[in-house]
């Protein structure tokens, strides 16, 4: 069991993909574990700002190549929720935080709603991926400045895959 550390303890379950990349990202040879840059960067200076610690809930953690990548490309995380196939990604953030009890404070960033009705989601578009105006909000949530989450209204996430599955289909 992962020992987080302080019983003042702040998690960030963070996706990947929609989050640290975007449809935006460059990927000229068209990659698996893509990471922009720019987005990682958002992401570790809200990490800096917030002393969190960062708990994948990205599908690469199903994959040696994806954690490998991760790493790579600078993603500072301390462990991963459990991989549950038959369950929903929030009921594997609820089991995760079940086994540590000492965390005070925590967000999911994830670009998809995965049944996280009930937890504090703040959701970057994955056409633009983590901005700074959702690391803020989630920088004012984590440090006590609010008890706002950052949800996209239902026509977005709509909108979104309707965009994806164009995508998929014009391949």
């Amino acid at each position: 069991m992962l020992r987080m550390g302080s019983k003042h303890t702040k998690v960030i379950f963070l996706d990947i993909d929609g989050v640290l990349n975007c449809t935006k990202t460059s990927n000229p040879r068209d990659l698996p574990y893509v990471i922009d840059k720019r987005l990682s960067g958002v992401l570790n200076r809200l990490i800096a700002r917030t002393h969190a610690k960062v708990i994948l809930i990205s599908d690469w953690r199903y994959d040696p190549a994806g954690l490998f990548s991760a790493r790579y490309h600078g993603v500072k995380y301390q462990d991963a929720v459990p991989d549950w196939p038959k369950k929903s990604r929030g009921e594997e953030i609820r089991g995760w935080l079940r086994k540590h009890r000492d965390v005070d404070r925590y967000a999911v960033i994830d670009d998809d709603d995965d049944e996280l009705d009930d937890l504090p989601l703040f959701q970057p578009s994955s056409t633009t991926g983590l901005k700074a105006r959702v690391a803020n909000a989630v920088a004012r949530f984590l440090n006590r400045k609010t008890d706002k989450d950052m949800r996209s209204g239902a026509i977005t996430p709509t909108l979104e895959n309707a965009r994806k599955r164009l995508k998929r289909l014009t391949k």
